[in-house]
């Protein structure tokens, strides 16, 4: 029988994987603006906004890198706590923390960019 704690890690999982879903269409609308500029046809967004666009989606990604660590954290926790072989719950806290570091140096390549360029140093994918 799962415990409220374990109930808990599986609800903030599925909230912080509902922001996934938005930080992966955000990844989506980047692209295909960039298709779109490309091809020489009008853009939905400029470079101005979508570098705010590309910051905020980094940081959403960080932010949710966190949760999965907190996540995978807590299970470990429980899992510990009933004595259950640790190490898939150990190789994922380090995958969690690597995910993190990840994600602060494309935060910081976004944030060194310009508007100009955003498009060039871009990469939506996770």
């Amino acid at each position: 029988m799962a415990t409220d704690e374990e109930i808990n890690a599986v609800n903030v999982q599925l909230i912080a994987l509902v922001f996934a879903l938005l930080s992966a269409f955000i990844s989506i609308v980047i692209t295909y603006n960039q298709k779109l500029d490309l091809e020489n046809r009008d853009t939905m967004y400029n470079s101005k906004q979508l570098y705010r666009i590309t910051l905020f989606n980094r940081i959403l990604i960080l932010v949710l890198s966190f949760i999965f660590l907190y996540v995978n954290y807590k299970l470990y926790e429980i899992s510990k706590d009933e004595g259950e072989d640790l190490k898939a719950y150990i190789l994922q806290i380090v995958a969690s923390v690597l995910t993190i570091g990840a994600g602060i140096i494309a935060l910081y390549v976004v944030y060194l960019s310009t508007n100009e360029n955003i498009v060039d140093v871009e990469n939506p994918i996770i």
